[in-house]
């Protein structure tokens, strides 16, 4: 019998995608077949698209991703035909650091290569493709109420609980977020919800009106104004409990230091266009007694906690959406996705 096909849009080259068809994938006992509807393009798939950042090629990505269960494995107990999903990275669910919960960690993540067995190139989540073959350890149940789009963006807001969360923000903490892009704003909404005061620090005006829009406090130019006598002046010259940089410029990270009060964390967030060093004094570290904190991607259980606030309708995220494209149309999407100051690009792969 003929293996029945189906179609993927893949990162083939800088600023290049390719419509592609492959064998739909074969599942296992302990898999599900995932039938794709909505995926939104992240950061890592724009940063290859633009050449960026070099993942290597052919790259299939697509991890912000939500669509439907249509087949399941002899030994699958939690999932049937016809759950509405969404699906994390591929972490092993095996390793110790799964089992620990921090599969952020996981040293086994990206490696498998089932998802679409005979693709050539990497792959990072795969979703950009009309199904998956996916382990039920990566899937998170959702309601079937909420739109296919919404629920696409749940592994970004988890990448914020995570962070937000590892904050530890207390309420009447003053929180400072370098940069209103998507996950400044997502990151900006949770301190809200946490019940902080929060600063927006960000060059564009239309950034920076949609924070307020959103509820932010204040909202900062940079280029117009000392951002950390700012922060001290709006603190009593204390500074910020908590600064978080969702910025990959290595030169921010000292001011970002500076708007800090005693006790003060700082999040890196950000992933770094280049990994270049960046100095710190430890005396100003051992005296104000700061902590730097790093954070990356999100659990599953981040996963689960952001699938209920979208469910919930805790939060709107029509607001974080830019546009949407047919999957057809996957390289006008990316095109938009890589224009300065947008917001998610959703791509519509079965809808």
């Amino acid at each position: 019998m003929m293996q029945e096909k189906m179609k993927l849009a893949a990162i083939t080259d800088v600023g290049s995608i390719e419509i592609q068809e492959y064998d739909i994938p074969q599942i296992g006992d302990r898999e599900v077949l995932y039938k794709l509807k909505s995926v939104s393009l992240c950061t890592v798939e724009q940063r290859s698209f633009s050449g960026a950042k070099n993942f290597g090629f052919p790259l299939l990505g697509g991890h912000e991703t939500s669509g439907v269960v249509v087949a399941v494995g002899s030994e699958v107990k939690e999932f049937k035909v016809g759950d509405h999903v969404i699906s994390t990275l591929n972490y092993c669910g095996e390793c110790d650091y799964c089992k620990l919960g921090m599969g952020t960690q996981c040293i086994n993540k990206y490696k498998d290569k089932k998802r679409v067995p005979d693709f050539p190139g990497g792959i990072i989540g795969g979703g950009l493709s009309q199904y998956l073959a996916v382990q039920t350890q990566q899937l998170v149940k959702v309601s079937k109420t909420v739109d296919f789009d919404h629920i696409a963006l749940t592994e970004p807001l988890a990448c914020c609980v995570h962070s937000v969360e590892k904050a530890n923000i207390k309420f009447g903490d003053t929180v400072v977020i370098i940069g209103a892009g998507i996950m400044g704003l997502l990151q900006a909404k949770l301190s809200l919800m946490q019940g902080a005061r929060v600063i927006i620090s960000d060059l564009d005006a239309a950034r920076r009106q949609k924070a307020l829009n959103m509820g932010v406090h204040v909202a900062l130019d940079p280029a117009q104004e000392d951002a950390v006598q700012r922060v001290k002046e709006l603190t009593e010259d204390q500074g910020a409990e908590v600064v978080i940089n969702t910025i990959p410029i290595t030169s921010i990270w000292q001011d970002a230091i500076n708007m800090l009060a005693p006790f003060g964390r700082l999040m890196a967030y950000s992933s770094q266009d280049k990994p270049e060093p960046v100095a710190i004094s430890f005396e100003q570290l051992h005296n104000k007694e700061y902590e730097f904190i790093g954070t990356v991607s999100p659990s599953i259980a981040d996963n689960v906690r952001a699938s209920r606030l979208i469910s919930h309708g805790l939060i709107d995220m029509e607001y974080f959406i830019d546009s949407r494209y047919d999957f057809e149309d996957a390289q006008e999407a990316f095109e938009r996705a890589i224009v300065p100051n947008t917001y998610r690009v959703i791509i519509h792969v079965d809808q």
